[in-house]
């Protein structure tokens, strides 16, 4: 069964490397007195039937389920006087298509629209029943907007059709309208929805350099060839997708990864660098159209497994010591640093013991493990395909940068006020002892150690949820695949802790570097004998990851 899968894949496949193939036929009957030849229906993708046949109810049902992907968009008439029949075309999985008609009662199995997609290109087919209020188009036109389809097809009679023409205006260049009221006895019409060349692009939505390429670098380029290609964005963090990249990896022999990727018939380009690729993306569209226009072939060669097996074998190349540097290296993560030098600061200048700052510290760092393991197993993967992700993920980088700028200047006004005094009592982020213990009275009254635990919680499970930091582009993505969708997934699970283990060994090490530093006596004298360069380095850090977090906020 899977060679037969993948047998079907490689033909899908070939159709996209193949731009000679400039679309798709779409195959519309109506008004038939007897069944049509199998010829005219072997030859098309889709069948969209608009009803109004001689046929006999058996001959109807037995035509409709004689192939796959076949759509029935009745008249009112046979609405009212077929119900029947088309309930049992639902029953069937047969699309019935009824966009402002109510029908005898509630059929939660009739769409207002549908779409078919093939090769990424995109048609949607609405069913006008009868004239009514555009107020009942409302929903289905949000929809359309949102799926932005290629191609829309629009059957009803006249009134309808000169009823809705003005609210489907934004789609005209696209739209095709069929009148119900003009179509001849056995109506049979085959329309070939063009393609263009399609252009993938995958990139991660946890990496704020990706989004920063998708969203603000590379658009200029895809708008000025918007009219000659298909773009289609594909989150490689989704295992769906992760697997095609794999593929297409394969099938072009990619030596080298990047977070972004993008692919077309005319080959790939690898992007990391938001100075170049614009330059290297316009050649590489010039080419692809190039390419599509003069009818090229692409072949794949040499690629006889799917793409989980490829996964899977990829993942077996791996090793205990490759994927716990990789997580290293993914763990430098600028705003859990922030978040745990302001915890562990405020607790200390508040006066609470070490054992709390302790405790603090550690729940903080095991939470961020745990949400991390998570993300790997992909229990919150949803949540990063919503655009209240980025908005809150931009909103709490640039609150924690404003911050951090803040104590910046602080530090740096505290240093210059202790060269003019030589006194450290009027420190602006040393607070007065007066005000010190009354904010530590209220503190202990308000936040119990319950509390602040529950606070350490809290704090390490959002910052963990939005930060975006970019992943190893084969290590982590790899891993998630396996422990989420292979057979193999006890044995990608403690590659997943060891990831993850390593991950938070960056903000493991800056919380007991604050922490012990702060408990050394020999720093203590040091940073009071020294307090003007002190304040100078605080100072300097406080700006380093006010930098980070300000190029997150608008990546």
């Amino acid at each position: 069964m899977r060679k037969v899968v993948f047998a079907l894949f490689i033909f899908c496949f070939s159709l996209f490397l193949t731009p000679y193939s400039f679309g798709y036929d779409v195959l519309f009957l109506g008004n038939l007195s007897e069944p049509p030849g199998e010829v005219a229906l072997s030859e098309a993708a889709l069948v969209v039937d608009l009803g109004g046949h001689e046929l006999s109810d058996e001959e109807w049902f037995q035509l409709a389920t004689s192939r796959d992907n076949w759509w029935v968009l009745p008249s009112f008439s046979e609405l009212e006087e077929r119900f029947p029949l088309l309930e049992q075309f639902s029953a069937a999985g047969i699309p019935i298509v009824a966009t402002d008609s109510p029908t005898p009662e509630p059929v939660p199995t009739f769409s207002s629209f549908l779409t078919y997609t093939q090769n990424y290109h995109t048609l949607a087919a609405l069913n006008l029943i009868q004239p009514s209020s555009p107020d009942s188009l409302a929903e289905t036109l949000e929809s359309l907007e949102a799926q932005n389809p290629d191609n829309i097809v629009v059957v009803g009679g006249e009134d309808a059709l000169s009823l809705y023409r003005e609210e489907l205006s934004p789609w005209q260049e696209k739209t095709e309208f069929i009148n119900r009221e003009e179509l001849s006895a056995d109506f049979v019409q085959v329309s070939t929805l063009p393609e263009k060349p399609v252009v993938l692009f995958f990139y991660s939505s946890r990496c704020p350099e990706c989004r920063k390429l998708k969203n603000e670098i590379t658009p200029p380029v895809f708008e000025k060839y918007q009219d000659q290609i298909k773009l289609v964005y594909l989150d490689y963090m989704f295992s769906e997708n992760y697997q095609k990249l794999v593929e297409l990896e394969e099938a072009w022999q990619v030596e080298k990864t990047a977070s972004v990727e993008i692919f077309s018939p005319a080959g790939y380009l690898i992007a990391e660098d938001p100075s170049t690729i614009n330059q290297s993306l316009e050649s590489f569209l010039e080419e692809t159209i190039a390419q599509f226009e003069a009818g090229k072939k692409k072949v794949i060669t040499d690629l006889d497994q799917e793409g989980e097996s490829l996964i899977l074998r990829r993942f077996q190349g791996f090793t205990p010591w490759v994927v716990a540097i990789a997580g290293l290296l993914d763990g430098f993560n600028p705003c859990a640093f922030a978040t745990i030098i302001f915890l562990v600061n405020l607790l200390m200048v508040l006066g609470h013991n070490r054992q709390r700052v302790l405790q603090v510290g550690v729940t903080y760092s095991l939470t961020v493990f745990v949400t991390y393991l998570l993300l790997g197993l992909g229990i919150f993967e949803i949540w990063q395909t919503l655009s209240a992700y980025q908005l809150i993920s931009r909103v709490v980088y640039g609150a924690m940068a404003a911050l951090l700028l803040v104590f910046a200047v602080l530090s740096i006004k505290d240093a210059i006020q202790y060269r003019k005094t030589k006194k450290e009592t009027e420190m602006s982020l040393g607070l007065p002892k007066s005000w010190r213990l009354k904010i530590n009275q209220y503190l202990k009254q308000s936040f119990s150690q319950r509390r602040l635990i529950v606070a350490a919680i809290l704090s390490g499970f959002v910052i963990s949820l939005i930060e975006a930091g970019c992943t190893g582009q084969i290590y982590l993505p790899t891993i998630m695949y396996i422990a989420r969708e292979s057979a193999y997934r006890l044995e990608a699970l403690p590659y997943l802790l060891l990831y993850n283990l390593f991950f938070i060994i960056p903000l493991v090490a800056v919380f007991l570097g604050i922490f012990w530093g702060s408990q050394s006596q020999a720093l203590v004298q040091f940073g009071r004998k020294n307090i003007f360069f002190s304040k100078l380095a605080l100072a300097g850090l406080f700006l380093l990851l006010s930098a980070f977090l300000w190029q997150g906020a608008l990546a």
